[in-house]
């Protein structure tokens, strides 16, 4: 759970995942007309505006992530320097221990940037539909 300072709005991890479904959804929308394509800005554009936050709380649970996988690895490895292992195999076995924690993080860190790639393509696809809203505006003269 991540709580944006600057808000106060609280984004958990439900909420952070089911923003990034949406992404993903909204990138496979085609509009077929100037109206479904306002829908289709109004909503995405209202989904990035969450993005920021979502993306926090993602970072939040990576670097947990990854301060539990580190300390599950260096208190194995303690563990086995004490009952003198030699170290090379000490390392191999606090790896080895460890997989558990490495993977949880492996998994945030590819969420993450999953969550990264959508806003990344979100916004070239709200761009290019401003654009062409725009052309098509301007091929009817309303711009003036």
């Amino acid at each position: 759970m991540y709580t944006n300072p600057a808000t106060g709005e609280v984004m958990t991890t439900e909420a952070a995942t089911f923003t990034i479904k949406t992404g993903a959804q909204l990138l496979e929308y085609r509009p077929t007309n100037p109206t479904e394509m306002e829908y289709f800005i109004r909503e995405t554009v209202g989904l990035m505006e969450k993005l920021p936050d979502v993306m926090l709380e993602i970072n939040g649970r990576r670097y947990e992530a990854e301060r539990a996988y580190i300390a599950k690895k260096q208190t194995q490895l303690a563990h086995y320097g004490r009952n003198n292992v030699p170290a090379t195999f000490a390392r191999a076995m606090a790896d080895t221990d460890a997989q558990d924690e490495l993977e949880a993080w492996h998994n945030v860190k590819a969420e993450y940037h999953y969550a990264a790639g959508t806003e990344r393509a979100l916004r070239t696809k709200v761009n290019s539909m401003l654009n062409i809203n725009r052309a098509i505006a301007a091929q009817f003269g309303a711009h003036r």
